[in-house]
């Protein structure tokens, strides 16, 4: 497909969350101003469903790639008819092309890693699980509960925390109970934006990190960069995921559309002063 003919959706949530606001400074970096079209849609079911028809007659798309939304069957079955591929970035779902990183391995290795660290009172603060869209979520929680289960560990009673907004408010407003509980160490699964959060509220505690409390974060943001101290995190290669969804809608776009493909980039720990 000529690249004059391509128009390809980026369809998220919402445009506020960290990740999603790089992943799409890396899809402005890559395609054309006039191949790509950003396209903010609710979590609300049947709205975005709304959403997605109208992008579907509406912008006429060559090819969607979502962002922390699973499109129902209904709509894969429309998109597919109108030979318009959708990539999940971070999800699976039937009848998609998934790119995504081992979200599992991501929790392990975060797990094992403050493990080795002497850590014993583990706690974890991840996005919601158990819930349509949370595909990521579950499988870090479930990566971080086999290394400590591998070491004899659990996560304390109480301390495994859910947020919803992935937000450095999130982590302010979840850390004085995890301090109350008296842990050694939390892996903020819910990424390095709201692992933010939780060094926020361990400064204004006199909380000494690492030597009192271990944090590590996940995806590996540039805030991880310069935070103080600067943050031990999981990495996720976003320009790579990027540079994947872009060759996947552009140059593989009808391979995708007859046979769904799927990559997933290892995360790699990334060791820095909060842990």
């Amino acid at each position: 497909m000529a690249s004059r003919e391509t128009k390809v959706v980026v369809a998220v949530q919402t445009f506020q969350s960290s990740i999603l606001i790089a992943m799409s400074d890396h899809f402005k970096k890559i395609f054309k101003p006039e191949e790509i079209v950003l396209r903010s849609v609710t979590g609300e079911t049947a709205t975005q469903k709304d959403h997605l028809k109208r992008i579907l007659t509406q912008v006429k798309p060559t090819a969607l790639i979502a962002m922390d939304i699973n499109p129902d069957p209904d709509m894969v079955s429309a998109y597919t008819a109108a030979k318009v591929p959708i990539v999940l970035i971070d999800e699976e779902g039937p009848g998609m092309s998934v790119i995504a990183t081992d979200n599992y391995m991501g929790g392990r290795i975060a797990g094992e890693y403050l493990i080795l660290k002497g850590r014993k009172k583990i706690a974890i603060v991840t996005g919601r699980t158990q819930i349509k869209g949370s595909y990521n979520a579950d499988q870090r929680l479930n990566g971080f509960q086999q290394a400590l289960k591998a070491k004899g560990l659990s996560i304390p009673q109480g301390c495994t925390i859910e947020v919803i907004n992935y937000s450095r408010e999130d982590g302010i407003a979840v850390m004085p109970k995890l301090l109350d509980a008296g842990v050694d160490a939390i892996f903020c699964a819910a990424g390095d934006n709201c692992a933010l959060g939780l060094i926020t509220v361990a400064k204004e505690r006199k909380v000494r990190i690492p030597d009192d409390i271990s944090i590590v974060g996940f995806d590996d943001l540039l805030i991880a960069q310069i935070s103080t101290p600067k943050l031990t995190t999981i990495r996720q290669p976003l320009m790579e995921i990027a540079e994947a969804a872009y060759k996947m809608v552009v140059t593989q776009r009808d391979e995708i559309l007859r046979k769904p493909q799927k990559i997933i980039f290892k995360p790699e720990l990334v060791v820095r002063q909060s842990a």
